[in-house]
């Protein structure tokens, strides 16, 4: 029988176990202790002891329209207080993020403390019950979860994607060893069978010795497998919650339960002057790929590894590594490897400004060779200029030799410049750096914004601050910032972008596990109410009046958890509603079939059309505005006039080349049956022009003209007589294969009927 459910304040009790003081398990119903957590409803979960604290969503909503039941905020206890949350959800997933109909969720607590706290959670999936159990033992720094897949209908899934998923507020991804760095794909190159996030003082790390399929950086430990009529499956992992970055204790973790023999390595760390290294972390390679690292302090620190070859090295914040060291591991040795050649950091000062007027430029500041840190508190690979001294930044950084990418709307008002620097200990480089703008959009009245971009809400790791230098180093006229679910940041953005004048458009991402949706420019002060884990594409919708929006956008309509891919799937919930204004070209979102689908509606004279939006979520790793939305707009340049020019039509949506039509895109142009005419196009392109394209009725190429020698700009002309209603489009591609594909030209036809005979 399950014990009774307590609803007292959550405390921390001390017992007196084996000589040693050790916390007891607590398991409560009430909202979530930790700060900043979003578990706030009276029947959610709290399972906690003198390691950490997890938050099970009961009827708080789930981020990213999931069922409720996994857990939503969770933290490390520092000295009998919580840290603040730093979990957006660790859940199992059915099917890698397609879209999860669910018609129930049961909750039971079956143990709670004081030795082991268990919860036992029960739910749906399509025809597949799932039930998940958590469990927690007095003085365990980690949760044993255990899920069980019963197919309970005839339908036979073939080749799902089914585990846990493990996704941080903010800090760093590492792993599974082995793959570190790969983004999407089979487990077969990895040596490692868990995955971490975190930063200095916070980590997470997820085992999953199930796994053979990991997706989003690792964030999500996948098995594929079938699951026939009748068949069941069984999942079985561990969230480990960490003090700080050291996740050697995950090598630690997978040495007790796998039961594997192993050593210690210890020593200490000291520059090349001889100064011992505070705050050093060593990192330590099997076979040739990263493993693991641990955090020392005052100049020491201590490994256990499993037996093996390894190669060490030691490094700290801005400094530079030191020689690497080979070390073999033998089974319950313990050996002393000291490391003296680690640099102290130097700095450098960059200096950006444009080559024609000598006026300060943002930029972004990437190294292109040189000392890229692997720890990601240790210092940047990608930087960006300052918000308030525009085209400064000084870097502290590892002494050496580097080659630096500097670039200011790259791939579309200008090229990237590599320079190089040196670096030495104590010292300050200056560097200056020109930039030269070879297309000028906004002479022709074409402003740009990436209408898709996250700060560091939920899955976002970007800070509102570099959202907005990001943004400004990408070129873009209009700064834009969007959150699942949330309008926390938009204040602090809106005057991020003031401070530098610049327009700014709040939004909001809506969603729904089976689609995402943007209404924009909203109320930041709106009431937002609407839950998206239960939301119909009418309730959704509804939120552009709601919110005080001019348009709502479709976020990439066809990846697993868009919109159009599951109005094909019947998992849409509230079915096919086409009353959004805009889909959105995503930068990783299929955009083929986007594009395709976007003409399609044309053919059928639906006005539905193209925006565009990167989805950035961590401008360290990605760029901001890689495809954006170009508007005309020949008045006043605000977030209201954008958006009204973008919602009808006159736009264009590019990778990189820039168009200037004669007749503005969205607009009516009136002929009679037989009539000829000509469409003009005006081109630009950074990156030098290679191709354009007219595209007419069913989405057909119906002209193509190509360009010689890569011109920076260019001029297109199509000849076409008119016989039907219709419409023309053009697609763009520069000499480097990134495109641009416009809104249509709407073509109408009036019949020619001819004069009547004069009366004798």
């Amino acid at each position: 029988m399950p014990n009774a459910i307590k609803t007292t304040a959550l405390t921390l009790g001390l017992t007196l176990a084996t000589g040693h003081a050790l916390a007891d398990v607590s398991v409560e119903r009430g909202p979530t202790p930790l700060r900043n957590g979003d578990a706030k409803a009276a029947q959610d979960i709290q399972l906690r002891n003198d390691h950490l604290v997890a938050s099970i969503a009961v009827n708080s909503a789930p981020p990213w329209g999931v069922a409720p039941g996994g857990i939503i905020d969770a933290a490390p206890v520092h000295n009998g207080k919580p840290a603040r949350d730093k979990v957006s959800l660790i859940d199992f997933i059915p099917n890698n993020w397609s879209s999860w109909p669910t018609t129930h969720q049961d909750f039971t607590i079956v143990e709670n403390g004081p030795e082991r706290g268990v919860v036992k959670v029960q739910r749906d999936w399509e025809g597949v019950e799932l039930t998940t159990t958590y469990t927690l033992d007095a003085g365990a720094d980690q949760i044993h979860v255990v899920t069980e897949m019963l197919n309970d209908s005839d339908k036979a899934y073939k080749d799902i994607l089914s585990g846990y998923v493990m996704w941080p507020d903010g800090g760093h991804l590492f792993g599974p060893a082995g793959m570190h760095g790969t983004e999407e794909g089979p487990t077969d190159a990895a040596f490692a069978d868990w995955s971490a996030a975190y930063d200095e003082d916070w980590g997470f790390v997820l085992h999953a010795p199930y796994m053979n399929y990991i997706d989003y950086d690792a964030r999500d430990l996948y098995k594929k497998h079938d699951l026939a009529p009748g068949e069941s499956r069984t999942f079985e992992g561990w969230v480990q919650v960490l003090p700080d970055g050291s996740i050697a204790r995950a090598v630690e973790s997978a040495i007790q339960r796998k039961g594997v023999a192993a050593g210690e390595v210890s020593g200490k760390v000291e520059t090349v002057d001889g100064d011992t290294v505070s705050d050093p972390v060593v990192v330590v390679e099997k076979n040739g790929k990263p493993y693991t690292w641990a955090m020392g302090h005052e100049g020491h620190y201590n490994l256990q590894l499993p037996t093996g070859e390894y190669r060490l090295y030691a490094t700290a914040r801005s400094y530079a590594d030191s020689a690497p060291v080979d070390v073999m591991v033998t089974a319950d040795g313990q050996q002393t490897v000291d490391f003296d050649g680690v640099k102290a950091p130097g700095t450098v000062h960059f200096n950006v400004t444009d080559a024609q007027t000598g006026e300060p430029r943002d930029a972004l500041l990437k190294i292109k060779e040189g000392q890229k840190p692997l720890v990601g508190f240790l210092g940047k690979e990608t930087y960006f200029t300052d918000l308030k001294r525009v085209g400064q930044r000084e870097i502290p950084i590892a002494p050496g030799d580097y080659v630096f990418e500097v670039a200011y709307g790259e791939n579309f008002l200008s090229q990237p410049t590599n320079v190089k620097v040196h670096v030495d200990s104590g010292e300050t480089t200056d560097q200056a750096v020109t930039v030269t703008q070879t297309t000028s959009p906004n002479d022709r009245h074409f402003y740009s914004a990436d209408m898709h971009h996250h700060s560091d809400v939920l899955d976002g790791f970007t800070p509102p601050e570099y959202v907005i230098r990001s943004e400004l180093s990408a070129g873009l006229d209009l700064m834009l910032l969007l959150d699942h679910d949330t309008t926390r940041n938009l204040h602090e953005a809106a005057k991020l972008a003031a401070s530098r004048n610049v327009p700014f458009i709040p939004s909001i991402e809506i969603s729904a596990s089976w689609g995402h949706f943007n209404p924009y420019p909203i109320d930041p002060d709106a009431d937002y109410r609407i839950n998206s884990g239960t939301a119909s594409i009418q309730d959704i919708v509804g939120q552009r009046e709601a919110l005080g929006a001019e348009a709502i956008q479709m976020n990439h309509p066809y990846i697993k958890y868009g919109y159009y891919t599951n109005v094909e799937n019947g998992t849409a919930t509230g079915g096919y509603f086409p009353r959004f204004d805009l889909m959105e070209i995503n930068i990783e979102g299929e955009y083929e079939k986007t594009l395709h689908k976007a003409w399609d509606h044309w053919s059928h004279g639906e006005r539905i059309y193209l925006s565009a939006g990167s989805d950035v979520h961590d401008v360290w790793q990605h760029r901001s505005g890689a495809v954006r939305a170009y508007a005309q707009v020949p008045g006043a340049v605000d977030a209201q006039n954008f958006v009204a020019a973008l919602r009808d039509g006159h736009a264009f949506v590019s990778f990189g080349p820039l168009i200037y039509p004669d007749h503005a895109f969205g607009d009516d142009l009136t002929f009679k049956q037989g009539d000829s005419t000509t469409l003009g196009f005006d081109l630009e392109a950074a990156n030098g022009l290679k191709s354009i394209q007219l595209i007419g009725q069913g989405g057909q190429v119906v002209d193509e003209q190509t360009f010689d020698d890569s011109p920076t700009q260019g001029r297109a002309e199509f000849d076409i007589t008119v016989d039907e209603d219709t419409f023309y489009a053009v697609v763009v591609e520069d000499a480097d294969g990134k495109k641009a594909f416009s809104n249509p030209i709407w073509i109408d036809a009036m019949e020619h009927r001819p004069a009547p005979a004069e009366e004798s």
